[in-house]
């Protein structure tokens, strides 16, 4: 067990490639703020246009939309565990090298500067946020199914748009506790293309209700964690890396939590109203 753990680590964490990299602006791709941008600008005028023009697409049968959705999603599930795994060990290997607070608060070296977005959890923050940019193919089979008008929503676009952007900002600017959010979403991540993976090959799973209550907790842990980078910001000797995007990152989770609260009451308190009214028309 314990050769499989370092076999494990060495590939995940101490590879020269993860271990040595450095997110570079303008030298590591994507490492511009134009980059998110610009993606940003495509996606949503994809979107737009898909749903202004549908004739556009080209037709696909619902079998091969199935295995494009299949396939898609086994491919983020699987990424999204790597990212996990990689992610939780790259902690651990630091946090062997700091003091324990390091995992709140990466300390600046002075009032102004923040840390260097270098070495294994910057590696894996880096393949999160080009996870984003994958994951646009979600709103792709959306709008090539049938359901599209019930299925898309503002919130779907709107969470897809933005967090390439926070993810640049977070990266780039070495944010606190940026490790947390990156296990605390591919978490959420396994479970929720796990979900959408069975479910296109016709084996829907009952977690469904889950999913969306595990994204609601995960915001709410959020707002603890930036909490608390604001606090050791304010009473460590130099500050917190990355605390300029802390406005930024707490605005956003509030954004996306009360767009997800308002999702969860609509689906699920209509469900059970619907529920409820059937029931009365069958004592009926």
């Amino acid at each position: 067990m314990e050769d499989l753990y370092l076999i494990v680590h060495y590939w995940l964490v101490g590879h020269p490639i993860i271990s040595q990299f450095e997110f570079k602006h303008g030298q590591t791709f994507g490492a511009t703020l134009l980059f998110p941008i610009v993606s940003m600008f495509m996606y949503l005028s994809f979107t737009i246009l898909s749903l202004r023009f549908p004739t556009l697409l080209p037709m696909i049968s619902a079998a091969n939309l199935r295995r494009i959705t299949a396939t898609h999603s086994l491919i983020l599930c699987v990424l999204s565990l790597l990212i996990v795994v990689g992610c939780s060990l790259s902690v651990v290997h630091q946090v062997a090298a700091h003091d324990w607070t390091w995992v709140i608060c990466y300390n600046r070296l002075n009032n102004y500067t923040n840390i260097i977005p270098r070495g294994p959890i910057f590696f894996w923050a880096y393949v999160f946020y080009l996870s984003k940019i994958l994951e646009f193919i979600d709103t792709l089979s959306i709008i090539l199914s049938s359901s599209r008008s019930r299925r898309l929503s503002f919130l779907h676009v709107y969470h897809h748009a933005m967090v390439p952007l926070l993810c640049y900002m977070t990266l780039k600017n070495s944010q606190s506790m940026l490790h947390t959010g990156v296990i605390t979403n591919a978490s959420v991540h396994v479970l929720m293309y796990a979900y959408y993976f069975l479910s296109a090959v016709g084996k829907r799973p009952w977690w469904k209700k889950l999913v969306t209550n595990v994204q609601i907790l995960q915001f709410m842990f959020c707002f603890l964690c930036l909490g608390a980078v604001i606090y050791y910001h304010l009473t460590s000797e130099f500050g917190c890396s990355g605390i300029g995007v802390w406005f930024f990152t707490i605005s956003f989770n509030v954004s996306l939590l009360a767009l997800f609260l308002n999702f969860h009451f609509k689906t699920y308190a209509n469900n059970v109203k619907k529920n409820g009214e059937d029931k009365l028309v069958k004592q009926k």
